[in-house]
C-alpha cells in the first residue's frame, strides 16, 4: 500500500524532474532534471524537507544521478556532454568527466570502485553510435568502453557487480562482463527501452518498455521481465496507458514498483508478477527511486515536482 506524505518542488519553473535517488542511508533525497532551465541538482532532509545542497555547473539538462555506495559522492550527467562528481555535502565538485555526445544515465558499481557512463559516441559511417564508459573511481581513469547504438536509457550493475547492463534507445539492451567487457547476451526489444532494474537477487531483469506505438505515441506500455543468468524472456506485463517510464525492485525482492507517464503506479508480487496495488501519481510520473530501506517511495514529475510516499508492502 502507498500513500502520498510529503512533497517538494525541484524549482520555481515547474520543469521536468528527470531523475531521483536517495543516499545510501536513506536520509536524503536527490532531484534533477531541466528543460529550457533549471539544470541544477536538489538535495533535501528527508525527515524535515529541509534543502541540504543545491549543485549547479551543467547547462543543459541533468538526465541522470547517482550517489557512491558510500554516500560521499554523488555523480550526474548531462546533455552537455559532461559528467560531473561532486562532494555533494561540502559542495565541491570533484570531477568532469567529457564525452563526444550527450550522457544520460549513471551509476556506481556496488562495490564503489568503477563509475558506469552511458550516452552518444562519436558517429561512424552515419551510424548514431552510443556507449557505456567505465572508470576506475577517485583517480577517474578511463578503464573500458561498451559499444552500443543510439543512446543509453538503461544502465544497471548487478547486485554483486559482475555483470553490466545497458542499451534502450537501439530496442536492444546488452549485458556484459564488466572485467573484461565481453558481450554476453543482447536481449531485444519491439520498441525503445527507457529503464532497466535487476532484482536482488541478480536473477531477473526488468526493463520498461512500450507495447503499441501509434504515430510515435506510446498506446501501451509494457514491463518485459528477462532471466538475467540465461538472457531469455519469461513474461510480460502489460496494461499501462503510457510508457513505462521507470521501475524498481523492493529491497527484500518481494516486490516490482512500476511507474508509467500517465502517472499509474503499479505494486507486482515478485512470487507470482501479479498486481497487488494501483495507484495514480499527480502529475504523471517521470522517474522514480525506492529508499534503501525500502520504507520510501519518491517519484517525479513532468511539473518539476517530487511526491514521498510511504511504503506498506503487502506480497
Amino acid at each position: 500500500m502507498l500513500g502520498i506524505f510529503k512533497s517538494f518542488e525541484l524549482g520555481k519553473l515547474g520543469e521536468p524532474v528527470r531523475s531521483l535517488t536517495f543516499t545510501p542511508d536513506g536520509t536524503a533525497l536527490a532531484a534533477a532534471g531541466g528543460n529550457a532551465r533549471e539544470f541544477v541538482t536538489n538535495i533535501w532532509d528527508v525527515a524535515s524537507g529541509q534543502s541540504l545542497a543545491v549543485l549547479s555547473g551543467h547547462d543543459g539538462i541533468i538526465w541522470d544521478l547517482a550517489f557512491s555506495p558510500d554516500g560521499r559522492m554523488l555523480a550526474s550527467v548531462s546533455s552537455d556532454k559532461t559528467a560531473q562528481i561532486y562532494d555533494w555535502r561540502k559542495g565541491d565538485m570533484l570531477k568532469t568527466l567529457n564525452f563526444p555526445g550527450e550522457v544520460v544515465s549513471v551509476n556506481f558499481s556496488p562495490d564503489g570502485q568503477i563509475l558506469a557512463v552511458g550516452g552518444v559516441d562519436e558517429p561512424h559511417d552515419q551510424v548514431m553510435n552510443a556507449a557505456v564508459w567505465t572508470f576506475s573511481v577517485g583517480s577517474w581513469k578511463p578503464l573500458l568502453k561498451f559499444p552500443e547504438y543510439m543512446n543509453i536509457t538503461a544502465l544497471a550493475f548487478s547486485p554483486k557487480g559482475g555483470t553490466l547492463v545497458g542499451g534502450g534507445t537501439s530496442r536492444n539492451v546488452q549485458v556484459w562482463r564488466t572485467d573484461n567487457g565481453t558481450a554476453i547476451f543482447t536481449l531485444n526489444h519491439a520498441h525503445q527501452v527507457t529503464k532497466a532494474a535487476i532484482s536482488p537477487d541478480g536473477t531477473i531483469l526488468a526493463t520498461g518498455t512500450c507495447k503499441t506505438v501509434l504515430n510515435y505515441d506510446c498506446m501501451e506500455g509494457e514491463v518485459w521481465l528477462w532471466s538475467l543468468p540465461t538472457g531469455r524472456l519469461k513474461r510480460k506485463l502489460a496494461g499501462f496507458p503510457n510508457i513505462v517510464e521507470n521501475l524498481a525492485f523492493s529491497v527484500d525482492g518481494s516486490s516490482l514498483i512500476v511507474g508509467s507517464r500517465d502517472g499509474t503506479l503499479r505494486v507486482y508480487a515478485t512470487a507470482d508478477y501479479e498486481p497487488r496495488f494501483e495507484a495514480a501519481s499527480p502529475g504523471g510520473i517521470h522517474t522514480l527511486a525506492v529508499s534503501p530501506d525500502g520504507g520510501l517511495l519518491a517519484t517525479g514529475n513532468d511539473r518539476g515536482e517530487v511526491h514521498l510516499w510511504k511504503i506498506v508492502y503487502h506480497p
